[in-house]
């Protein structure tokens, strides 16, 4: 009796558990419906609230009829489960009831999504009533889901960050557009492409969006906002229709981008503001002749920056006189660092006959090698640092008669006494010595500050005829060229000066000058450097050695320009060999990382020793952006001092560099007749061997170089 009953309690257990289980299964069923539940509502303004049930289930919600803005507040605090909304058969009635509902807000117009209306939702899918006017403040902010949106064309005012912080993917914003706010559509890190017809772009619009590649901007754009592409980094160049003109770039409107390319000239833009194209990509701008405005540090921090045409004709001035009646004035003034921190902008030529005023550090630390700088004769003053860091100024230009004034430290780390200042005359020469900065420039006195040796040029022979001097060999110098540090005297302080000009390129005239001048005077050598070929891949170190074959001359000294590829560094140079009682000097020329200038000398005047083989080694490294493919080393612009102390013109030399086994030697004037490979087991080879090579090259004039080169 015990089991039956026993028995009929397991029974009874089984039967409560199943009838539980059931109920169980049909709540989470039950909870499930509820939770993915779609409703479409035909709504009279202010009754929404009355109309949904379950409200806090709500996934998918279609609208039709009136709203005010309760029915959004409704949907604002009432409806956290909304992924949908369809409002296409919306009409969106005023709401004038005088308490607040967004914030303080206690009045909304007709046809406008409310302030915040929508702010954080998990929405994936919007519709917009077909007449809708008005998106307001911050309405989607936040709705990270949400990727597409179409704004109706009906739409005249889009409010401040109205979608910031949304993960749209990309956007068109209608012609119907006449307000933009404040980041409508900032920080949206998934948004790729943009076509604006709006009437302009708002401050801030696109900032931050760091996808951000293609932008397409229409007819009836006429302005860009501040800050409006600000660190947009992939944005590199934006389409323009035919037909847009602007009236301004606004203040940091492309700050931080990766702007490489922008037609502003064809846009005639009146005013580019302050830092709008700092810190970008551009290589070149020309500025549209209408610009009267260029604002403080528009163009500042662009590390590519070469070129840029300034607007203005090239002369303004009528009958001597400016501001004639009748004549086009346009930009006057350079502003505070326009151009501070570009320096490979070649500023030579670019300021126009109407610039008035130079401002404080508007030049600073554009430090390319430019041959003359020119001030035109309109020029009245210069700021404060205005031209500091000018170190590749070889010479500077000033046409105006009257003596412009300076702010502090106009020229700061130039050094002014080797760069020459040309005048209109020389009675206009008179007033410039006599004013203060101006003073310290070089005035032709019948000598170049360090052109020791009086050959009309600055060049590695005069080191050598300077130390010559010094060393008592008979040699005389014009101690005025060789007196750099100012204190009357030549002595090996001023070597250490000479040395320094040439490393920088800071001389009167540049190299390829020197080569022209001085090849109408000396016939070129066959004399020539040997460089060995080079192995080299992404993330490789590796050595270079540089013979020299010399039957014409004994040397004593050379000077040329190293020229490497794109992604490669010189991390050294050492003399070997015939070369070991030499100094070798390498520098980057004036901020151009794939030039230096290459220098080796002898303070004691020793001569390479022999007639053939290795002189110098360099060392260089890849990094991972450096490309084999059609790369080259090349040491350009050869000049070889002899015992003499004369120049001597000898041909370039060309290196092909290669990511494959294999070595090869190129150089100038010498047609090779064989190499021959000995490995260290004095094996011999037409081919390398892997490990150390010792390479033989024969020339078919006979004279013969060997290196050791590692495969």
């Amino acid at each position: 009796m015990y089991i039956c009953k026993l028995n009929r309690e397991i029974s009874t257990i089984n039967k409560k558990y199943k009838m539980r289980k059931l109920f169980f299964m049909l709540l989470v069923a039950a909870i499930t419906t509820l939770s993915g539940s779609a409703l479409t509502v035909n709504n009279t303004a202010g009754n929404l609230a009355q109309s949904v049930s379950n409200a806090g289930t709500v996934t998918t919600l279609v609208v039709t009829g009136t709203m005010d803005a309760s029915d959004f507040v409704f949907i604002t605090n009432s409806m956290p489960s909304l992924t949908s909304i369809n409002l296409s058969g919306v009409s969106i009635v005023p709401y004038n009831k005088g308490n607040a509902l967004y914030g303080t807000v206690t009045n909304y117009n007709a046809n406008e999504i409310p302030r915040t209306a929508f702010f954080g939702k998990k929405l994936t899918s919007v519709t917009l009533p077909s007449n809708l006017q008005s998106i307001g403040y911050a309405a989607f902010a936040g709705c990270y889901q949400l990727r597409s949106i179409t704004i109706p064309a009906s739409v005249a005012i889009i409010d401040d960050y109205a979608f910031s912080g949304s993960g749209l993917t990309s956007i068109v914003v209608p012609q119907s557009v006449q307000i933009m706010g404040k980041g409508v559509f900032s920080r949206c890190e998934s948004l790729t492409s943009a076509t604006i017809n709006s009437w302009f772009i708002g401050d801030f619009a696109f900032l931050g969006d760091i996808k951000l590649a293609n932008v397409s901007v229409g007819a009836s754009v006429d302005m860009i906002g501040r800050g409006a592409f600000n660190g947009c980094t992939l944005l590199s160049t934006i389409n323009f229709d035919p037909a847009c003109r602007m009236t301004r770039i606004d203040e940091e409107a492309f700050i931080n981008s990766g702007l490489q390319n922008i037609d502003v000239k064809s846009l005639g833009v009146g005013t580019v503001g302050d830092w709008a194209f700092a810190q970008t990509k551009l290589r070149n701008l020309a500025l549209a002749d209408e610009m009267t405005v260029l604002g403080d540090g528009a163009l500042a921090h662009n590390p590519l920056l070469t070129s840029v045409t300034l607007p203005g004709l090239a002369q303004t001035h009528h009958n001597g006189h400016f501001n004639a009646p009748g004549v086009q004035r346009s930009l006057e003034r350079i502003n505070d660092y326009t151009f501070a921190g570009d320096a490979l902008l070649q500023a030579g030529n670019m300021l126009k006959n109407d610039v008035e005023t130079i401002g404080d550090y508007a030049f600073y630390n554009v430090s390319a090698a430019i041959d003359t700088m020119r001030l035109p004769a309109s020029i009245n003053y210069l700021g404060e640092r205005a031209m500091a860091g000018m170190t590749g100024m070889r010479a500077l230009k000033v046409d105006a008669t009257e003596v412009p004034e300076l702010g502090a430290d106009v020229w700061a780390g130039v050094n002014q006494h080797s760069v020459p200042l040309i005048t209109a005359s020389e009675e206009v020469a008179e007033l410039y010595k006599a004013a203060d900065q101006w003073m310290n420039f070089f005035f032709d006195a019948g000598f170049i500050l360090g052109d020791v040796n009086g050959d009309g040029v600055v060049a590695i022979n005069d080191v050598t005829t300077f130390i010559d001097y010094l060393l008592g060999g008979g040699f005389e110098i014009d101690v005025r060229a060789a007196d750099f540090n100012g204190d009357g005297k030549a002595t090996i302080a001023d070597v250490t000066g000479l040395i320094d000009i040439l490393l920088n390129g800071n001389t009167r005239t540049s190299i390829q000058i020197i080569r022209t001048k001085l090849s109408n005077r000396l016939a070129s050598t066959a004399d020539a450097l040997v460089m060995s070929a080079i192995t080299l891949r992404s993330g490789d170190t590796r050595t270079i050695e540089v013979a020299l074959n010399n039957r014409d001359y004994d040397y004593t000294a050379l000077q040329c320009e190293l020229v490497l590829p794109e992604g490669v560094e010189l991390v050294g140079v050492e003399g070997i060999e015939r070369g070991l009682h030499h100094k070798f000097y390498a520098n980057r020329q004036n901020g151009d990382e794939n030039v230096y200038c290459l220098i080796g000398l002898s303070d004691k005047l020793n001569k390479f020793a022999g007639h053939e083989g290795n002189i110098l080694r360099l060392t260089v490294s890849a990094n991972e952006d450096f490309d084999a493919a059609d790369a080259e080393i090349i040491l350009k612009d050869v000049l070889l001092v002899n015992m003499a102390h004369r120049l001597c013109l000898t041909s370039d030399v060309v290196s092909k560099v290669n990511d494959a086994s294999g070595v090869e030697q190129i150089t100038g004037d010498k047609e090779i007749a064989n190499i021959r490979y000995i490995n260290v087991a004095g094996q011999e080879s037409d081919a390398p061997f892997d490990g150390l090579n010792i390479v033989i090259t024969t020339y078919v004039d006979g004279t013969s170089t060997t290196v050791k080169v590692l495969k």
